[in-house]
């Protein structure tokens, strides 16, 4: 079953043609793109500012990443978003090779065309976020370990260390990898022997080096990191929501694709008829959407929770539809299908008028009218209040800080968040929160039903004319103006 993917050079080619085309499209409707950055892309932008080994909400791999292209390409939106689309197609070239060495050129040529034209992976191409990094490091991870079943050596085992220490530090569902990788060192023969030895303790090792940095940057900051991510799971509610978990599932279907998703569960539960190594790729989709799925259960799940399943899964769905030709024709037909809807998406969403026309408008919304924002922010903070300049400007809302301080409004006036209890909540609460001043603030609100507690934390609130930007499509961005004065900050814990 193993060949080597340099033997089949018409699969080769073709692959790099399509990679190299379709990171060029991506490239161009990101340059021509007018959204502007989304609160957490800003917020990663923000980090990038301040390197470090860690913030409040993630690892630092992505701000890394867009210190080092923003150091090159300067601070525009697109230079932010450039990393995606590369490492995107970076990591469906380690799929071609893998499959290729695990099972051979056809499979491993369809295992990237899913993974490239998943819809999935045309949206985050356009954005910049933690998944990005995750994803390549997850591929560069399983490319190592199907190498090491095949012949252990000492670089392929350094590449799986370095793969799953670099994926911490991108986002910590690089840990879903670790059991599998684990039970296949118990009862997969080939992987035992690759990995059960001094090579197996120096991947680990070597991960494990990587991490703790990011460790010890959790104990010198209360754990903010791990506390953020158990507080996502958000397991205080109904003990049971069959409505999240069916909305999370029918979410798969616009990530992976209406057709290749249902084909992948089928072929999940046709594991039996999986070669041994398919088998244990297999694992690396099972356990994710599993353990996301139970979390949608007892809780809620965002659609990208479960983004890791997608690494194996286009090999999986490949290999079980190699054998199958009407199937395959179905996800031809499908691929093509939806990657005609998200080119014509994309290039919708580079003229304003036309992504209204198509009903973009709600989707896009958190994206637009950001320097229109941060004007009328700074004319109303130019006019002060009754004779008295404000200090600052603090929000109660994280995204709206960042997006309001990457365009610029904290070059007008100090920048600061409001916190709704003493412990923070976000990386902006915990880096800048609004603290006692002499002078009035300009507070801006977003979130309704907190009157009572802006009241309480204030001396004096006077309600000001609010925000009202229009965003196109009928849709608007209105927020709360006040003029605050004498401000506490709270000292007893209150309800999220």
């Amino acid at each position: 079953m193993s060949a080597s993917p340099l033997k089949n050079t018409s699969y080769r080619q073709w692959l790099l043609l399509l990679i190299v085309g379709t990171l060029a499209l991506r490239w161009a409707l990101m340059v021509a793109s007018p959204l502007n950055l989304h609160g957490d892309e800003a917020q990663y932008w923000a980090w990038s500012r301040n390197l470090d080994w860690g913030y409040f909400s993630k690892p630092p791999l992505i701000a890394w990443i867009i210190a080092l292209f923003t150091s090159v390409f300067g601070q525009a939106e697109w230079a932010i978003r450039l990393p995606s689309a590369l490492l995107h197609s970076l990591t469906c070239w380690i799929i071609f090779v893998t499959a290729c060495k695990a099972f051979d050129a056809r499979t491993g040529f369809w295992a990237a065309c899913f993974y490239l034209f998943m819809p999935g992976v045309w949206l985050s191409s356009t954005l910049i976020s933690t998944d990005v990094p995750l994803l390549l490091c997850w591929a560069l991870a399983l490319n190592a370990w199907v190498y090491l079943r095949d012949a252990p050596s000492w670089s392929r085992a350094l590449q799986l260390g370095l793969a799953v220490g670099f994926g911490l530090l991108a986002k910590y569902a690089m840990l879903f990898f670790v059991p599998v990788l684990g039970l296949a060192v118990l009862f997969d023969g080939k992987t035992r022997q690759a990995l059960l030895g001094f090579k197996g303790f120096a991947a680990g090792a070597l991960a494990a080096a990587l991490f703790l940095p990011n460790i010890i940057w959790n104990l010198n900051h209360d754990f903010a990191t791990l506390a953020h991510t158990a507080e996502n799971a958000n397991l205080s509610g109904p003990l049971l929501n069959p409505l999240e978990l069916l909305t999370f599932w029918v979410s798969q279907l616009g990530v992976f694709g209406p057709i290749a998703f249902p084909v992948l569960i089928i072929a999940l539960f046709k594991w039996k008829q999986l070669p041994v190594l398919g088998r244990w790729i297999a694992g690396l989709a099972v356990l994710p959407l599993i353990v996301i799925s139970l979390e949608a259960l007892l809780s809620r799940a965002n659609a990208n929770w479960a983004a890791t399943a997608y690494i194996a899964s286009p090999i999986i769905v490949a290999l079980y539809a190699a054998s199958r030709p009407r199937l395959m024709t179905g996800l031809k037909i499908g691929l093509a299908g939806q990657s005609a809807v998200m080119i014509i998406a994309g290039i919708a969403l580079t003229v304003p008028v036309w992504a209204n026309a198509i009903g973009l408008a709600n989707s896009v919304k958190r994206s637009r009218a950001w320097p229109e924002t941060v004007r009328v922010i700074e004319k109303i903070y130019a006019q002060g209040h009754e004779g008295n300049e404000f200090s600052g400007v603090a929000t109660d809302n994280r995204l709206i800080f960042y997006d309001t301080l990457y365009y610029g409004l904290n070059e007008t006036a100090p920048l600061s968040i409001w916190k709704l209890s003493p412990a923070p909540g976000n990386h902006a609460e915990m880096t800048h929160p609004l603290t006692r001043t002499e002078r009035p603030v300009l507070l801006i609100t977003y979130y309704k039903g907190r009157d009572d507690l802006y009241y309480e934390d204030f001396e004096r609130l006077v309600p000001l004319e609010p925000i009202d930007i229009d965003l196109g499509g009928g849709k608007r961005r209105q927020l709360n103006v006040w003029a605050g004065y004498g401000y506490t900050p709270p000292s007893t814990v209150r309800s999220r």
